[in-house]
């Protein structure tokens, strides 16, 4: 609505509005001179975002965006978490922990949003909020790439994001620095597992806590990459989603040797476990009946540099089931 314009102070953001909404090359004053790497243009799940300085106040939507920033050596400039139904910062919380964090199982409204008068918002593809709806009152959104529907849940999205945060915050030094030791941090955990070893064969689920909806992860999800690094070999693999309703007839067909429960919400790994044991028609699988049920906090495997953090709990996990 034309009032967001009036009613806010001007943002100091960048030039997204002007080139997509009306096409005309501005009328204001330019500059008088551009920070160096300004104006920068971001392609974003395929949508071009120009920034002509760096963010300052930033809002983020999900569970993934702050880490990531803060990853960046950025969390000073974060206003706002919201979103965050799976709150799971790791080694990135005290970097975090002084930011205001509202609506954490729902997201914020648009006017809610612009009331934190941002320059810019962190979400991901299909939030309510979309980059359409913050256009219009010049509030640039980024998605993460790691929930870009075409991502591929690859570590080399989240190292990307994480340098690329830092050059629009002008940060590079702290990011790439973090992308370094998070990089030697995965080759240390691959270089326990070569790829020549045969593989075993895991599902990652998610239960319900009534145990009713169960969920299995494919092959462009992060928990799918964490498995192939750790020399598992996902018996969903051949589904080109990150996440949906598992088909409990392949399931038990496939019948893994290990399962990765991921647990959300109130849940704890022993309840996590029991709702999976009280389903009786997958009591037969082989990960139940020897036991080999890894349960792990969900954020351990989003798509964010916390599941730097996940993939050596998992390789401890399955090491202390050999």
């Amino acid at each position: 609505m034309s009032t967001g314009l009036t009613r806010f102070a001007p943002l100091p953001v960048a030039l997204l509005a002007a080139a997509l909404l009306t096409g005309c090359g501005g009328s204001g004053p330019a500059p008088a001179a551009a920070a160096e790497g300004f104006p920068m243009t971001i392609s974003s799940c395929g949508r071009d975002v120009t920034f002509a300085t760096a963010p300052q106040r930033v809002v983020t939507v999900g569970s993934v965006a702050a880490p990531l920033i803060a990853a960046a050596g950025a969390a000073d400039r974060i206003v706002t978490r919201t979103f965050e139904t799976a709150p799971f910062p790791g080694r990135y919380e005290e970097a975090l922990k002084d930011i205001e964090v509202t609506a954490p199982t729902g997201e914020l409204a648009r006017e809610e949003i612009i009331n934190r008068t941002p320059d810019l918002v962190v979400s991901f593809e299909g939030a309510a909020v979309t980059p359409d709806d913050l256009a219009r009152v010049n509030i640039p959104l980024l998605v993460t790439r790691g929930y870009c529907r075409d991502a591929a849940g690859s570590f080399e999205d989240i190292f990307s994001d994480i340098e690329l945060y830092g050059r629009l915050f002008g940060t590079s030094a702290a990011a790439n620095a973090e992308v370094t030791a998070l990089k030697q941090r995965v080759a240390a955990i691959a270089d326990r597992h070569p790829a020549d070893h045969p593989a075993t064969s895991a599902a990652a689920l998610i239960i319900s806590r009534d145990g009713t909806k169960l969920s299995a992860y494919g092959s462009t999800s992060t928990v799918a990459t964490q498995m192939r690094i750790l020399g598992l070999d996902n018996i969903f693999g051949d589904v080109a989603k990150r996440n949906f309703d598992a088909n409990t007839e392949t399931l038990i067909q496939r019948d893994p040797e290990v399962i990765i429960l991921l647990t959300q919400g109130s849940q704890t790994p022993e309840s996590a476990r029991a709702a999976l044991r009280a389903r009786p028609e997958l009591a037969g699988l082989r990960a139940v009946r020897t036991n080999r049920i890894i349960a792990v906090p969900f954020g351990y495997t989003g798509p964010g540099p916390v599941a730097v953090e996940g993939l050596e709990v998992l390789d401890r996990e399955l090491e202390a089931q050999r």
